[in-house]
């Protein structure tokens, strides 16, 4: 009887931290949405649209890949920056909803991308070439604005009363969790620096190469 008791209090006592996870999950999910259509919008905008503004956003996007495409370490460092900062969102929220179980899918993935890396064909057309270079500075673009689009609202309501304004909690289904941005962000960092160090050992390879042929 005690033994039950305990379990029950026990339960009880996690279940408020349970419901506090749950309802960052469901924010988490819900930024992911609001990113994912403000990406989609704006590869269709940036691909069919017939404005002159789009166009002159085109060419500047396939200037700017074009750049980054020239040498190869600003290169790394662009297909490193652009893809950790696209892929980690999504990442980061199916490890979270996945809570425990996040840990092999999180190995998973981190080896498959090591191995994109290190393999030079699925590097160029994944990661670091031109294509791949355009594709990744859309999809920040449209990632900046979706975060804009969710955030914002927010913001505005921490210097706003309540009674004058009341941002939409549940913008794209998602409820309202305070320092979610912070979670949001930190995640994405840790992440980041984990998908940076098949790109360390790249480049520490690429200068023992060069060093061991010109000793030679």
């Amino acid at each position: 009887m005690t033994f039950l008791i305990a379990i029950t209090l026990a339960c009880y006592a996690h279940a408020g931290m349970y419901d506090r996870y749950l309802e960052l999950v469901d924010v988490l999910y819900a930024v992911l949405k609001t990113i994912f259509v403000s990406q989609v919008v704006v590869f269709l905008l940036i691909k069919f649209c017939r404005f002159k503004i789009a166009k002159r956003i085109r060419m500047r996007l396939l200037l700017l890949s074009k750049r980054l495409c020239k040498n190869w370490w600003i290169n790394i460092i662009a297909a490193w920056l652009l893809s950790s900062f696209v892929l980690t969102s999504y990442w980061y929220v199916f490890s979270e909803g996945l809570f425990i179980l996040a840990i092999m899918p999180l190995l998973l993935f981190w080896m498959l991308y090591s191995v994109v890396v290190f393999r030079k064909k699925l590097r160029v057309r994944w990661l670091s070439g031109l294509k791949a270079i355009y594709f990744y500075l859309i999809a920040s673009i449209g990632q900046i604005i979706g975060l804009l689009i969710y955030f914002l609202p927010i913001i505005i309501s921490w210097y706003i009363p309540e009674c004058h304004y009341r941002p939409n909690k549940y913008l794209l289904c998602g409820p309202p969790f305070i320092g979610v941005d912070y979670i949001f962000a930190n995640g994405m960092l840790l992440l980041s620096a984990l998908l940076a160090i098949p790109y360390l050992l790249l480049v520490t390879y690429r200068i023992l190469i060069f060093l061991i042929n010109n000793k030679t």
